[in-house]
């Protein structure tokens, strides 16, 4: 279904129903995909913090790490819901479809429409006790640079932004805008996160440099 406007309010584009059916071997294949890759932590330290979270999380990773994420999220934090935001466009109606087989919500919103209604529906996930998790140089980069979102996010709800990121052993590098990964089925997956506690966000006096500093702590656990 195409872009609208109701009431005043911009509504994203969504999948037909038959395409949704179309497309369910797929999701069935992404499935038993994502579910034979093993994930090992870099450092144990991390997963046994990961473990002992018990709050809503500001879960912020590059966009090319995406495809494992909802995978991540299923075995690691598998009691709390996870949201992601998602664009309005047409590409984004395909995105939440993919979402959708990794067991992530789709919130769906940009930056040029709909951005005031998607982060209400942000805010509001995550003071019910709900993950996101948010990608800050997508939908469309570039690559590596990172929006506001994420931070302006964390600094309203006052949660703590997990960065998250993977090394992969065996992978295909799409030639996309943001050279995005898929691990081969059965591969090893090497995990690595670091929590920002929300002062480390807050105690940036002005927005740009709480980007910036949440920025290079997510590129020194990216490896490529």
């Amino acid at each position: 279904m195409p872009s609208t406007q109701i009431g005043g309010h911009f509504v994203p584009y969504s999948q037909s129903l038959a395409i949704r059916i179309v497309l369910l071997p797929l999701g069935l294949i992404y499935r038993v995909w994502t579910f034979s890759v093993r994930f090992c932590y870099k450092d144990p330290n991390g997963l046994s913090q990961i473990k002992g979270l018990r709050e809503a999380l500001v879960i912020m990773l590059w966009h090319n790490r995406l495809f494992l994420a909802g995978e991540w999220h299923r075995r690691f934090r598998k009691k709390k819901n996870c949201y992601g935001l998602i664009s309005g466009s047409r590409d984004g109606s395909w995105l939440e479809t993919f979402y959708g087989w990794a067991g992530i919500r789709a919130i769906r919103g940009s930056q040029n429409r709909r951005s005031y209604q998607a982060m209400r529906a942000l805010i509001k996930a995550v003071r019910e006790g709900s993950d996101v998790g948010i990608t800050p140089d997508g939908s469309r980069g570039p690559k590596y640079q990172a929006k506001e979102g994420v931070v302006a996010l964390a600094r309203i709800t006052k949660a703590p932004i997990l960065l998250l990121s993977f090394e992969y052993s065996h992978c295909l590098r799409l030639k996309s805008w943001d050279n995005f990964v898929v691990p081969y089925p059965f591969s090893k997956v090497i995990v690595q996160t670091r929590l920002l506690e929300n002062d480390l966000i807050t105690g940036h006096t002005d927005q740009e440099s709480a980007v910036s500093f949440a920025q290079k702590a997510l590129m020194e656990i990216t490896a490529d």
